[in-house]
């Protein structure tokens, strides 16, 4: 066999002639290496457990409200998209809007109509899976925004065609069709609008209306949807 890369005299003096490792190689002090780090270069920042982040011990209650009064400011940012601070909106992205907006119409498409309504499982389908179709198209093209940041924006945005349904529903239900059809048209052409308010900036100059397109289809048949079922 090959004798060891390792001197034996140097793992004898090492040891010490008791065959113990001393003392004196295992004995330290983390204050002693604290202060050398210190004249080393940069110091540690000490970790503080109990700052404005830790919200753990928060109630319930105050968690609920401040997440009821985010996704109120984002409906805001919807409504108005004018005085919108975007770059907020998509860092403080969130999928809560988007579900119950999806849930609300779908629940309310299938309670118009009877028998000819559509079903719930559809009409969620159709709004979620769309949004996601829509969304991965915006980062096949090269957008510069986050997979669930699109889906944030593009399902927010599906609140002015819901507004339209539930006016279309409530006041106008089965009456009046061009009545409908404008109401849904607006709703349609605000969504459109604000989402691509959102959106059009983080795509390339010469993609934009390969963007455009599956979103305009997109708003279009939710919003043809809510014309035939209410």
């Amino acid at each position: 066999m090959a004798s060891s890369a390792f001197p034996q005299a140097t793992f004898i003096d090492f040891m010490g002639a008791t065959g113990e490792v001393p003392q004196d190689f295992l004995s330290g002090s983390i204050a002693s290496m604290s202060s050398s780090s210190k004249t080393g270069g940069s110091r540690m920042q000490d970790v503080d457990l109990h700052t404005d982040f830790d919200t753990l011990e928060e109630p319930i209650r105050d968690t609920v409200r401040r997440d009821v009064r985010t996704v109120g400011a984002k409906f805001q940012h919807v409504l108005f998209p004018g005085s919108s601070d975007r770059k907020r909106l998509l860092k403080e992205w969130d999928l809560w809007g988007p579900l119950f907006i999806c849930v609300f119409l779908s629940l309310l498409l299938h309670s118009q109509g009877g028998d000819a309504a559509p079903q719930f499982t559809q009409v969620f389908s159709l709004t979620f899976f769309g949004s996601i179709v829509v969304t991965l198209n915006i980062k096949l093209l090269g957008g510069e925004i986050s997979f669930f940041q699109s889906l944030c924006v593009i399902g927010y945005c599906l609140l002015p065609p819901t507004i339209s349904a539930l006016l279309c529903s409530v006041l106008l239900s089965g009456r009046l069709f061009f009545l409908r059809l404008g109401l849904t048209a607006l709703g349609f052409s605000w969504a459109t609008y604000a989402a691509m308010g959102f959106l059009a900036e983080m795509q390339p100059p010469k993609k934009r209306l390969l963007v455009i397109y599956p979103i305009f289809l997109f708003y279009f048949i939710v919003s043809w949807l809510i014309v035939s079922h209410t």
